[in-house]
């Protein structure tokens, strides 16, 4: 099941997160395991530099019910290139994405092997983390920001 959750945070609380991680994104040539992952991306840790677990924990759990907690999480920087497109899964129950920075009419979600689920800015999607997705691309080069999450069950 993909639940989608929209007007997570006001839009101040957005931005600052936004450019808080802005900070911390590198190139993937930076990253010494030798991943690939396309754009730019900060690591896997960033919640412990910017406080947002906790206020994504009670916000998941008002609207799913589910007692979550942030494992991992990263932001990304994407444009829709399509030698971005990068078909991956995640090793923990639950996965979210939440979109930071889109545009109105592309990449405006997540690119699902079965479909594609819209996600407008501000909203949240979380799914199984089995689940093989992607940024999707797009014919514009339009930036595109969002914060990934893996997540536990408490």
């Amino acid at each position: 099941m993909i639940y989608r959750i929209i007007n997570v945070f006001d839009n101040k609380r957005r931005k600052q997160i936004l450019e808080q991680s802005k900070i911390f994104m590198e190139d993937s040539e930076a990253f010494e395991d030798g991943k690939f992952f396309p754009g730019r991306q900060t690591r896997n840790n960033l919640h412990h530099r910017i406080p947002f677990a906790a206020s994504f924990e009670r916000r998941i759990g008002k609207f799913t019910g589910l007692n979550l907690a942030v494992i991992n999480s990263w932001a990304n920087w994407t444009n829709g290139n399509k030698r971005d497109i990068a078909w991956h899964s995640h090793p923990y129950p639950y996965t979210g994405v939440y979109y930071l920075k889109t545009f109105p009419f592309f990449s405006n979600g997540t690119l699902f092997r079965e479909k594609f689920v819209k996600a407008p800015q501000n909203s949240l999607l979380l799914f199984p983390g089995d689940m093989e997705h992607t940024a999707p691309s797009s014919p514009l080069r339009v930036d595109r920001y969002t914060l990934a999450m893996e997540f536990e069950i408490r």
